[in-house]
């Protein structure tokens, strides 16, 4: 059920500002990737109207939250453009919420980037996102929420089954091979991830071969399971995976699984922490 924010909280995150004006000055795909991966860390602000179908408006509770009825309706606010268009609207930070002229009876809610990229690609009447109206606001249409919610389930999927692992029954024969090269496409994004991960001492890559058929890789984190980690990880090296022509999935594990030890042993990690990546020089070749 959503709940209304008391309206004293500070910026959200101050970064989406800035990425949109670097998006603005330079229009190039390196930058738009910058504002999308600051909108999916972080809540975003967004107007709505609530029906509460004849019912007493609640009031706050001691922290400013507001438990709305069970049986509440809830109507995202849209705004037009000169075009005719209809797009939802999100804000970044309340900075962003007061310099916007709302109206009367709406309210503001916390939404995520995923929940809101899901409701626009449901909707066939809207034609997108509008973060921050205003002078400084960004666009986003709808062809480009639909990829990115595609994108996002894939991303989500992979890091489910990595942080499931493959479904290995007893008397599977799983044999781990260490990997001849190691593909720097895919290893330097994750070493990227790992390096703001101060729990990961070290990091291990094996092809993961389960009755001498179906294979994938096994990553090995030297330190506590973090299924956030995990995700960002599957994030980093989902591009890889997905421009091999023979697919492969990325299984995540750590260091004090069963598993995790046998990729560990006889093995050198490929990362260690304050080092970075570790280069062997087999990886020159």
């Amino acid at each position: 059920m959503p709940e209304q924010k008391q309206q004293k909280a500070p910026a959200f995150n101050p970064k989406v500002k800035d990425a949109i004006a670097a998006l603005k000055a330079e229009n190039t795909p390196q930058n738009l990737n910058v504002v999308i991966n600051e909108l999916v860390r972080s809540p975003l602000l967004v107007p709505a109207v609530f029906d509460l179908q004849g019912q007493p408006a609640p009031k706050p509770a001691a922290d400013g939250r507001v438990q709305l009825p069970k049986d509440t309706k809830v109507s995202l606010v849209m705004i037009n453009s000169p075009e005719g268009k209809h797009y939802y609207l999100a804000f970044s930070d309340w900075d962003a919420v007061h310099a916007w002229k709302s109206q009367s009876g709406q309210q503001i809610i916390v939404l995520s980037f995923d929940d809101i990229i899901a409701m626009a690609a449901k909707n066939t009447d809207a034609s997108g996102l509008v973060i921050n109206p205003g002078e400084n606001s960004l666009r986003l249409e709808s062809p480009l929420l639909v990829s990115l919610k595609q994108q996002r389930d894939a991303i989500k999927a992979q890091a489910a089954a990595a942080q499931q692992g493959m479904a290995v029954k007893p008397g599977d024969k799983i044999t781990l091979v260490e990997p001849t090269v190691y593909p720097d496409a895919l290893v330097d994004p994750v070493c990227e991830v790992l390096a703001a991960a101060p729990g990961v001492g070290s990091a291990y890559l094996q092809i993961m071969i389960v009755n001498e058929t179906a294979r994938s890789y096994l990553l090995v984190l030297d330190g506590p399971k973090d299924n956030a980690l995990f995700t960002a990880v599957a994030k980093a090296a989902h591009p890889y995976l997905m421009s091999r022509e023979k697919k492969m999935d990325l299984q995540i594990t750590t260091s004090v699984s069963a598993l995790g030890q046998q990729g560990m042993r006889d093995s050198e990690p490929f990362y260690r922490k304050g080092i970075g990546r570790v280069i062997e020089e087999d990886d020159d070749e």
